[in-house]
């Protein structure tokens, strides 16, 4: 073989070994499918942590459950009363924001429930609240597009048959800004993200003993969403919770699992 010969043939080797190696990188970083995740701080369910990054109980059982399905937990914080046009204009995927079911499960396809929350009411310690019936005629503080905001508004709270008004604010400092103001007489919200900001000030609040409703939580995905992730997404849910990870995911944030993830 002439010298010409040999080097064109080395030529053609090395090439050959380059493509090999460009097709082999690309597999290895082949993007994996991404579901972007729309929800608004509601510490410990989604909030930044110190670091900036995005953290609480829903990411955290959205990662691990994105993970199985070989998806990308891709987390945007949005404005919550705008999450149905969200949704339906494809900006997001899907609602993942401790959202309720309950009474909400023809307005969109679901993916759970991946636990169960209590709707209570919170008062003042030194309140003469003690009991649903003694709103009667109170003023009452809710977070916007929330489901006590809904129960209250609605008249189906059982014994009560009027309250004075109904607050509705953004977020959950600013509800119980109005509480320690007394601007109004109550609060009612998730207890668990209730319970996690009064966490620094026992003593100061009570938790009435009558809830006003538990409720399961999901993933709502757009009601005409027909690629089948959100019944995938149901399955591995149900595996977190039979294996004991979503157990474990709860007790670090110091919710009762038990209670929590019993239907």
């Amino acid at each position: 073989m002439s010298r010409t010969k040999r080097l064109l043939a080395v030529l053609l080797a090395l090439c050959g070994a380059l493509l090999c190696g460009c097709g082999q990188r690309e597999t290895e970083t082949e993007e994996l499918p991404v579901l972007v995740i729309g929800s608004d701080n509601y510490e410990p369910y989604f909030y930044l942590d110190e670091d900036g990054a995005y953290a609480g109980i829903d990411v955290e059982i959205a990662t691990a459950a994105c993970e199985r399905l070989g998806w990308t937990a891709s987390f945007q914080k949005i404005n919550w009363q705008e999450k149905d046009a969200l949704l339906e204009r494809g900006d997001v995927d899907c609602l993942w924001g401790s959202f309720s079911m309950t009474g909400r499960e023809d307005r969109y396809n679901w993916a759970g429930p991946y636990m169960y929350s209590r709707q209570v009411v919170i008062v003042q310690a030194s309140s003469d609240i003690y009991g649903l019936g003694d709103l009667n005629g109170k003023r009452i503080a809710v977070q916007t597009s929330s489901k006590p905001e809904e129960l209250f508004l609605k008249h189906q709270v059982p014994g009560v048959e009027q309250v004075d008004s109904v607050y509705c604010f953004a977020d959950t400092v600013d509800v119980f800004a109005a509480l320690d103001k007394s601007y109004v007489d109550a609060c009612a919200g998730h207890e668990t993200a209730y319970r996690s900001f009064m966490g620094g000030r026992a003593g100061q609040y009570r938790v009435l003993d009558q809830e006003l409703l538990r409720v399961g939580l999901g993933v709502a995905f757009y009601k005409e969403d027909d690629t089948g992730r959100a019944e995938a997404l149901s399955d591995v849910l149900r595996e977190l919770k039979e294996d004991g990870t979503a157990a474990g995911i709860l007790e670090r944030y110091g919710v009762d699992a038990q209670a929590a993830l019993t239907e």
